[in-house]
């Protein structure tokens, strides 16, 4: 099957470039599929106005360029625009159809920081910092970048951090992922033990590895070994993260036994704990 090039890329789009104001909601990240012969750079635009009038004429849409590969490797095309400026572009229109936002090709950069009261009014806007009161969850500060919502409950009578996964522009998402947290909150005594019998399952022998090849300490692991007890008892769960499918990750110090390593047990409310991991 015949790879793809830069010039098909382009013919998806119009032939004419239209100049447009963009407002820069992300950074910029690079990508080549196993059909592509090269490198697509992409961003989104929170919005797009019209360069005569500056008049909002889209919300949210794709913007995206070809990349050679030493355009890639040079890595300047990560800076062709910074979050929250608005810069006036030439961009040709996506000829296909478009279920979810619209997509441009950007052929040029006209000029950057350009004066748009319309979509400066959007940016102050989207920055304002969302904050929820839950009657279980306490307060809870959306990170919009990262597209995460950051609070703190009480795990077994200890402060302990999470993050809930959402779509910023589906509620339906941000209901989830408290539900989510929430069951495990009510039923905490018993996922705190199945999460930290999991891990001392997993772990522990990697563990008394770990501690073979430790020498700074006077412990012998074929005399004096790490227990499953001891392990599930020494880890410290510090974060929750969850997602809105019902799938959640904690998070542990290892109390030095993987010399300051983190542990992972994932797990989903329906299956329950299913993985644990040392992550280096």
């Amino acid at each position: 099957m015949k790879k793809r090039t830069a010039k098909d890329f382009i013919a998806l789009y119009s032939s004419e470039a239209e100049e447009k104001l963009v407002l820069i909601e992300s950074g910029i990240s690079a990508s080549r599929s196993y059909m592509d012969s090269y490198w697509e750079a992409q961003t989104h635009a929170l919005a797009m106005a019209d360069a005569r009038t500056g008049q909002v004429i889209s919300g949210r849409c794709y913007l995206s360029w070809p990349l050679t590969d030493k355009e890639r490797e040079a890595g300047d095309y990560s800076k062709q625009f910074a979050k929250g400026k608005v810069y006036r572009i030439k961009a040709r229109d996506w000829k296909g159809t478009v279920l979810s936002e619209p997509r441009w090709y950007v052929t040029e950069v006209l000029e950057e920081g350009v004066p748009c009261p319309a979509l400066e009014e959007l940016w102050a806007e989207y920055t304002k910092p969302v904050v929820l009161e839950d009657e279980v969850l306490g307060t809870l500060t959306l990170d919009r970048e990262m597209s995460y919502f950051n609070g703190t409950c009480q795990w077994m009578k200890k402060d302990v951090r999470f993050s809930l996964d959402v779509d910023v522009e589906k509620q339906a998402s941000w209901t989830r992922t408290r539900t989510v947290m929430k069951k495990l909150l009510a039923d905490q005594e018993v996922w705190d033990k199945s999460l930290r019998t999991l891990a001392a399952q997993k772990l522990t022998t990697l563990a008394n590895e770990w501690l073979a090849d430790n020498d700074q300490t006077d412990r012998n692991p074929k005399k004096d070994p790490i227990t499953e007890e001891e392990f599930a008892r020494r880890i410290l769960l510090t974060e929750f993260t969850v997602s809105p499918g019902g799938s959640f990750t904690a998070w542990y110090e290892d109390d030095d036994m993987f010399w300051g390593h983190v542990i992972t047990v994932e797990g989903t409310l329906k299956k329950g704990p299913l993985r644990a991991d040392m992550q280096g």
